[in-house]
């Protein structure tokens, strides 16, 4: 699917006030990308700055107009505008290439919270050498997540975020990895279906483009031991949990995650779910009190509550 033509369309958000563009009609997202493009590639002063706001336009640009949904692969986020996790990464890798911003994509394997999960998120390397993480499912434009997999000084590697100030070269993944995840996902719908065949013809498929990934080792051990093949299973299993690296993406669950898709499928409000978000540790990685979050929404204590409970109970049914 062509890019451009799946934007026709698209809610455009106001233009970073850093571009004098404030108070103007908001042009077509056409005529925005080259505006960006003529900006960043003149002389702003602050290119890292500047980059950061751009983000924060694609930021909301994508919230605005792609809603949480099961679509991991491009076309599919652009045609249904619904997305999950990885679906968001790679759609802010796609524009990110238009607006002039290097946005790649990476695996999450602890995150903020301390939880071992399966989880993508889009990595942003700006001029001065640092690095934002965008990430639409937690609903922030800046995570710190806590463990990640991306390519580390031109390799695909595990990292824990204290070590990010002493990597040289942190980008996103690979293409072949990215196509060995969507290969295991693949074969978690035939795992799941007990096409055993199938699903460890993929997982195969998937090991071989990205033996990093362990959860596709141990899936496939899952999908062989279902065939009877004791032995071969047992070498997927020893190699799936043979070090501590590996056993962390074993654990990976999605439980928890899950209910943040309800946010927009209940048409729950941007501002109640930053509310929400907060409330439950999702955006900082830390829970946060009626009274902290009613002091920056300018809520009372009681009407955060309310709106907590209401989202929660939106999530839950």
């Amino acid at each position: 699917m062509h890019l451009d033509s799946s934007l026709i369309g698209w809610q455009v958000p106001e233009l970073p006030e850093e571009l004098g563009e404030s108070g103007r009609r908001t042009p077509e997202l056409g005529a925005v990308k080259a505006i960006i493009r003529r900006w960043l590639s003149g002389d702003v002063g602050d290119m890292s700055r500047a980059q950061i706001a751009v983000s924060d336009w694609l930021y909301d640009l994508v919230r605005g107009n792609v809603r949480r949904g099961r679509a991991f692969e491009l076309d599919e986020v652009l045609s249904t505008r619904r997305a999950d996790c990885l679906g968001y990464a790679r759609l802010f890798s796609a524009l990110g290439a238009e607006f002039s911003l290097e946005i790649g994509v990476v695996e999450v394997l602890i995150d903020n919270t301390g939880r071992y999960v399966p989880h993508h998120v889009g990595l942003l390397n700006l001029a001065d050498g640092t690095h934002r993480f965008l990430d639409a499912w937690y609903g922030s434009r800046d995570i710190d997540h806590r463990r990640l997999g991306a390519l580390v000084n031109g390799k695909p590697g595990d990292i824990n975020v204290e070590e990010l100030g002493g990597i040289s070269d942190l980008r996103g993944l690979p293409e072949t990895c990215l196509e060995a995840i969507t290969l295991y996902i693949r074969g978690n719908g035939c795992l799941a279906g007990n096409e055993l065949d199938k699903a460890i013809e993929y997982y195969s498929m998937a090991i071989q483009l990205y033996p990093n990934n362990s959860r596709a080792y141990y899936n496939r051990a899952i999908a062989r031991e279902g065939k009877g093949e004791a032995a071969a299973a047992q070498a997927d299993y020893a190699q799936a949990l043979h070090d501590d690296s590996s056993l962390i993406r074993v654990l990976a669950t999605t439980y928890g995650l899950e209910e943040l898709i309800r946010l927009d499928e209940k048409g729950v409000s941007e501002r109640e779910q930053a509310i929400y978000l907060w409330h439950k540790g999702y955006k900082t990685g830390a829970s946060a009190g009626y009274e902290e979050i009613g002091c920056e929404f300018g809520d009372s204590p009681q009407e955060v509550k309310n709106i907590i409970d209401r989202v929660a109970g939106l999530c839950t049914s």
